[in-house]
């Protein structure tokens, strides 16, 4: 019985790995998009003062 158990581990571990691989990959691309929208925002904002010439 304990044989079962173990080899029913193994997709789990495996499930859990892909989650947190894709978890990780999310995080990056939030923190990137964030940035990016950080800088746009900023741009908005200074584009006025370039802008009256």
């Amino acid at each position: 019985m304990s044989g079962t158990m173990i080899a029913a581990r193994a997709p789990f571990e495996r499930i859990a790995e892909h989650l947190a691989e894709r978890a990780r990959t999310l995080a990056a691309a939030r923190l990137r998009m964030r940035d990016d929208e950080h800088r746009w925002r900023r741009a908005d904002l200074l584009w006025p003062l370039f802008a009256k010439g």
